[in-house]
């Protein structure tokens, strides 16, 4: 009874993306080695399941901690608590600056809202205009694109580049934009690096912050994998503890309970800014998309663990195991991949399963795994790559799963 919707309201009436479709029509028919051997295993999604038990036990014990009054149960502020946001601040005032940092982060630098999907939106809607374009260093996250443009009409454009964030690709990808008339408005990033998981150099992210403030830029960088990052030669440093002082009010830091925390369910990101219009107005618009009262205070309690940094060094361990299986599962079989230092994911070359070099090719070969293999991976066209053949594979499995998805793919026929 589509004819009966407005014209914006039928273009949400939809089949979900493949990829997203995959997981959902599978959500209870996932691989078990004891329960479901045939079922799926879901690359495609980027979760990580390697420390569920240690952190539901964290929230048992969390819960039993929250003072639990009226104060769970009604409205609070739309941009989080005071001490949500407090409990937010000192802790990734460590994963930012440093404790012993002069700059210090404070409730009155957060905004939460319901996922970091919502952050990156609602920047977008503060930051610019309807058809105003960011430019993303491709490969990028692909709901990036997405994420800016559905509902607050930004038009993300790809800048192919490599670890390095060359300055020069994004002065030519801002020249051929600007002389197509559309104006400019952002940079926007993620760091560490999602799909690839490569950590960026200092010098790479000052390129960004160089680039940036050369053109009156805004700087959005997507650090959700911050503490994630499993290579002990890789050092992770925040876009906010590079800027200088001056433009430190341009750049806003995203993130997320997703991943580093496993809370991918609990739909809880927050945006930093030095800019208080940026807080104020993530305080007005997340009146639609806000964390529940009742989260915020577990959470809360979460972040006050003292057993909580144990876990995620745990988590971290047991990524590089993870890592350390699936890289050389799929060398055996013959799939080159690219170093990754931290996320929960891999960039795998299969190229040399396809019938042509092209995209069509690529789609049919991740029907082909999904179908054939019961295994869901995501394709590089999505996240901007320059050469079909490339998948992104999560593999924050325990490590039966990891290698009963490199025995399934050891049976795909070039």
């Amino acid at each position: 009874m589509i004819e009966y919707l407005s014209e914006r309201g039928k273009k949400w009436v939809r089949t979900l993306p493949p990829l997203v479709k995959a997981h959902f029509d599978n959500f209870y028919n996932m691989y078990d080695k004891e329960t479901n051997p045939g079922g799926l295993i879901n690359m495609g999604t980027a979760e990580s399941h390697l420390v569920n038990k240690e952190v539901c036990d964290l929230l048992r014990k969390a819960a039993d901690r929250m003072d639990l009054t009226g104060y769970n149960l009604h409205y609070n502020k739309f941009e989080g608590s005071d001490e949500f946001r407090s409990a937010i601040a000192a802790h990734w005032q460590k994963v930012i600056f440093g404790a012993d940092s002069d700059v210090v982060l404070t409730k009155d630098n957060v905004a939460t809202c319901a996922g970091c999907t919502v952050a990156l939106e609602t920047l977008a809607t503060l930051l610019a205009e309807p058809g105003d374009v960011f430019l993303i260093p491709a490969p990028y996250y692909s709901s990036f694109v997405d994420d800016i443009n559905e509902r607050a009409g930004v038009i993300a454009v790809g800048v192919p580049c490599d670890e390095t964030l060359d300055r020069d690709a994004f002065e030519t990808a801002y020249e051929k934009v600007t002389k197509e008339g559309r104006r400019v408005r952002a940079v926007l990033f993620s760091s560490p690096n999602n799909p690839i998981g490569i950590v960026y150099k200092e010098d790479a992210v000052r390129h960004v912050i160089d680039f940036a403030m050369a053109h009156d830029l805004e700087i959005i960088s997507d650090e959700i994998y911050a503490q994630t990052v499993f290579d002990p030669e890789a050092h992770y440093v925040s876009t906010l503890k590079l800027v200088p002082a001056s433009y430190r009010h341009r750049v806003h830091v995203t993130s997320s309970f997703a991943k580093d925390f496993v809370l991918s369910g609990f739909r809880t990101g927050m945006c930093f800014s030095f800019n208080p219009a940026i807080i104020q107005g993530f305080g007005s618009i997340t009146y639609y998309s806000c964390v529940s009262s009742h989260t915020q205070s577990l959470l809360t309690a979460l972040l006050q663990s003292p057993e909580l940094e144990g876990v995620m060094d745990l988590s971290r361990q047991r990524l590089k195991t993870a890592y350390e299986i699936i890289t050389k599962g799929l060398a055996d079989i013959g799939v080159p991949t690219m170093k990754a230092q931290a996320g929960i994911f891999i960039m795998a070359d299969f190229s040399a399963y396809l019938d042509k070099q092209e995209f069509a090719e690529e789609h049919v070969l991740w029907q082909k795994i999904y179908n054939d293999l019961m295994i869901n991976v995501s394709p590089g066209q999505l996240f901007g790559c320059d050469r079909p053949g490339w998948f992104r594979m999560c593999y924050a499995f325990e490590e039966d799963t990891v290698k009963e998805a490199v025995r399934r793919l050891a049976t795909l026929k070039k």
